[in-house]
């Protein structure tokens, strides 16, 4: 039997209105919603806040580093930390490499894979939660001792936060800059910490609850310096040192070679001379992205240097070369006096501290006696030749020696009267010639002496315009180039 087009066209208009049947659907709802909508105040979407629930697909890197967080050790629920936001921010004219940032300590520990909940107070926007201290990126090393980004960054809101990091990690808080107030987070589902803090903590007591503790990594806190340790690592050095003396060197040594030495002050007459209102950083680590350690907030190194923040009289020697240099290098002005080119500063300036340190206490880095580099670049100064140039100095620890020369008979002072200059200069300098002008001129307004002489001998060239400006002063005739800085 033929089927008809009018059949054919009966047939398809009926299941067009069968397809259409089919795919209709009730959603059920108003606006936009499916019943009342809940306010999501930390990002967290979908995110299952069940506390117990453990995402332990890190475990395995983190067992290795930074460590896991054993069952038995206690987790806290609606612990209070109460931040002080009234903190001295440096005026950019400080002119530093780095200005230490604003990382406020918790005390509180992350357990790697577990959810931490936070509630911070109505009218406390601003606040950025971060767990993890070891903030290099090391995904380009090889072999990879851990995985690259091991931290967590999180915008926190005034409500319920919720942030989890499946390596686990210490718990920070960062505020977008200073306020006139204290503003108090709670946390649940967290650990404590076995920090040491200067002024609160018990030096024997630390120490037992160091050995009881199942969290792997802590802090040492001072006002001027922080420094993250590894416990596994510091167990075996507890009877070697004491926290309390040790917290207390590094503060004085921060204050004094460093702040002092520059002409910086916590409450200055002149607000260029601020002194950084929050402690410098330093972060121990399995691995990290550059050098054997490296400057930067934090300062970061190898976990072979627990010792060097340890032992006192090796601090009051110059002989914790290491933290000095790194440090050193956040206190660099490269962008006034410390030059770079063939002839660069950048691994020199950075290492006069610990000649400022051992100077106070009367003595001298010993590694100026271990290595030989003074000898040659004496050598190099007694010359006579004005075509000679102080690249020609290629050992950057010779390079130290005519700046030693300068504080040895003219005083440390120079360096304290050279920075306050600096940072009323009224522009940054970007050619290395103005930057060693200005270097020559301040050091011979300092000398009270036209320092020519001296520099001509160690080949570091300066401009007319700058012997200009120290005409007035007397023509040096003390040999000062040839002074042995052991003796």
């Amino acid at each position: 039997m033929k089927i008809t087009a009018i059949h054919r066209i009966f047939i398809s208009a009926a299941l067009a209105v069968t397809a259409m049947a089919a795919c209709r659907k009730d959603y059920r709802f108003q606006d936009g919603y499916s019943g009342q909508p809940k306010l999501d105040t930390a990002g967290i979407s979908q995110l299952d806040t069940n506390m117990a629930k453990i995402d332990s697909s890190g475990f395995a890197d983190a067992r290795k580093f930074p460590g896991l967080v054993s069952v038995v050790e206690p987790r806290l629920n609606n612990v209070e930390v109460e931040l002080d936001l009234n903190y001295k921010v440096p005026s950019p004219a400080i002119r530093i490499s780095v200005v230490p940032g604003n990382w406020m300590s918790t005390g509180l520990y992350a357990a790697p894979g577990e959810l931490v909940k936070i509630v911070v107070p109505d009218n406390s926007e601003g606040l950025t939660v971060q767990v993890g201290a070891h903030t290099d990126n090391v995904s380009n090393k090889t072999p990879m001792l851990r995985p690259g980004v091991i931290y967590t960054r999180k915008l926190l809101l005034p409500g319920v936060n919720y942030v989890r990091n499946i390596y686990g990690g210490t718990i920070y808080l960062i505020p977008t800059g200073p306020a006139n107030k204290k503003v108090k987070v709670l946390f649940s589902n967290v650990v404590k910490s076995p920090d040491f803090v200067l002024g609160q903590s018990n030096d024997q007591a630390w120490k037992d609850e160091l050995r009881r503790s199942n969290v792997p990594v802590f802090e040492m806190r001072g006002k001027r310096l922080i420094i993250t340790m590894y416990r596994k690592i510091m167990l075996s050095m507890l009877e070697k040192f004491s926290a309390e003396a040790v917290m207390k060197k590094w503060d004085e040594a921060i204050e004094k070679d460093y702040n002092e030495w520059y002409g910086l002050s916590d409450d200055p007459a002149d607000p260029r001379d601020q002194a950084p209102g929050t402690p410098h950083r330093f972060v121990l680590d399995i691995q990290i992205s550059l050098g054997s350690g490296h400057s930067g907030y934090p300062c970061m190194a190898y976990m072979d240097w627990h010792s060097d923040f340890l032992d006192t009289a090796v601090i009051n020697k110059g002989a914790s070369w290491g933290p000095f240099h790194e440090i050193g290098h956040n206190h660099q002005m490269g962008s006034i006096w410390s030059w770079s080119g063939e002839d660069a500063l950048g691994e020199v300036s950075n290492n006069l501290f610990v000649f400022k340190i051992a100077q106070r206490f009367g003595r001298k880095p010993l590694r100026i006696y271990q290595e030989d580099f003074v000898a040659p670049a004496l050598a190099f100064a007694a010359t006579v030749d004005p075509n000679k140039r102080f690249k020609t100095v290629t050992d950057v620890f010779g390079r130290l020696v005519p700046f030693v020369q300068l504080f040895q008979r003219y005083g440390y002072g120079m360096m304290t009267e050279l920075c306050k200059a600096a940072r009323r200069e009224p522009r940054l300098s970007y050619i290395d010639e103005v930057k060693k002008n200005f270097f020559f001129v301040q050091a011979s307004l300092y000398a009270k002496t036209n320092l020519k002489p001296f520099f001509d001998q160690w080949g570091i060239v300066v401009s007319e315009s700058a012997v200009e400006q120290v005409k007035h002063l007397p023509l040096l005739t003390e040999k000062v180039w040839e002074k042995d800085i052991r003796l």
